[in-house]
């Protein structure tokens, strides 16, 4: 059951680094291979983070039996045409958010991992991380009292102009990045306490470059009969991943709830007394690379995952219509 894995690498990238390079150095698992368009960048890459070899182009990689977990790391428009070639091929899959382009993408996957020997599960890697954990935990006690306001924001300075992120058909934008993750919290306690989630209100700002992508937008949400405000923007002048949950007899907030490895607290205030809780600086890819060993070996294929993942994903579309935005174009028939 905790025999490492051996993982490859769809993509030299960056976020890899994070997600499975540096994770795996914590959990042990075995970083077996890296393919990318150009070989010799991935050779390149396998040297310096410390892989056991390359594959020569993707198809290669997806067709070797002796990995474990594929890593799909790619621009986010890429990520179901090559989830479903992964899972076909016999493979399971780590696949970074989004799962999908869009709403009727995502269930083109679904309906492939119906019949697929393998599974494929979305890196929202904070959720595995004990401050998520604790902080529902103190949600759901009623120690704050019954939910009355949430608030989540996700804004970061602009990326490059040439960053994928910026791409209409690579599904960029910014509810497409960093609103997969304020979205996909919400769920996560909505689903803590029973409730749920449903779209109030909401509006964007476009892109200049390319009006079609949103650069940041607001949204009113409810969560049973609480509000809730998300904030997303790719063009803030400062960085803010907080999460603050609000009762009627007080709140707890995570000041970067999203990277606890960076900020592991969570301040809270009950009945006029506050505290501050420190959860682990571990990080929180590392916490999610061994539920997803955990879950390979034992043959778990969590519904209630991929279903929450569906949501997160209707949700985005629904957001990005009221904001006046398309929805970024599949690659899947």
């Amino acid at each position: 059951m905790s025999a490492p894995l051996r993982i490859g690498l769809l993509g030299a990238s960056r976020i890899a680094e994070l997600a499975i390079t540096a994770a795996s150095h914590d959990t042990g698992d075995t970083r077996a291979a890296v393919a990318a368009r150009d070989p010799e960048r991935a050779r390149a890459y396998a040297a310096a983070h410390g892989f056991d070899g390359i594959h020569d182009d993707y198809e290669a990689l997806i067709a070797d039996e002796s990995i474990d977990l594929l890593y799909i790391g790619l621009p986010n428009g890429l990520h179901a045409e090559w989830t479903v070639r992964a899972l076909r091929a016999g493979r399971s899959v780590l696949v970074e958010k989004p799962f999908a382009a869009n709403l009727a993408e995502f269930d083109a996957v679904a309906a492939e991992l119906e019949r697929a020997p393998g599974w494929a599960w979305e890196a929202f890697h904070y959720a595995d991380h004990p401050l998520t954990t604790r902080l529902l935990d103190i949600v759901r006690s009623g120690e704050i009292g019954e939910l009355r306001e949430v608030r989540v924001a996700m804004l970061m300075p602009s990326p490059a102009a040439a960053d994928p992120r910026w791409s209409f058909d690579l599904a960029g934008g910014a509810m497409m990045d960093l609103g997969c993750y304020a979205v996909h919290a919400l769920l996560a306690l909505g689903d803590a306490l029973g409730l749920p989630v449903t779209l109030v209100s909401a509006a964007g700002v476009g892109y200049d470059p390319d009006p079609r992508l949103d650069a940041a937008v607001a949204a009113e949400l409810s969560v049973g009969t609480a509000s809730a405000s998300l904030s997303v923007s790719m063009e803030s002048p400062a960085w803010d991943f907080s999460l603050r949950v609000i009762g009627d007899r007080g709140e707890v907030t995570a000041p970067n709830f999203v990277k606890p490895q960076e900020d592991d607290r969570l301040l809270v205030t009950a009945d006029g007394v506050a505290r501050e809780e420190c959860t682990g600086t571990e990080s929180s890819y590392a916490h999610q690379l061994r539920r997803i060993r955990a879950a390979l070996r034992s043959g778990e294929r969590s519904a209630t995952e991929l279903e929450r993942s569906r949501r997160t994903m209707a949700l985005i579309d629904a957001i990005l219509e009221q904001s006046g935005f398309p929805l970024r174009p599949g690659r899947l028939a």
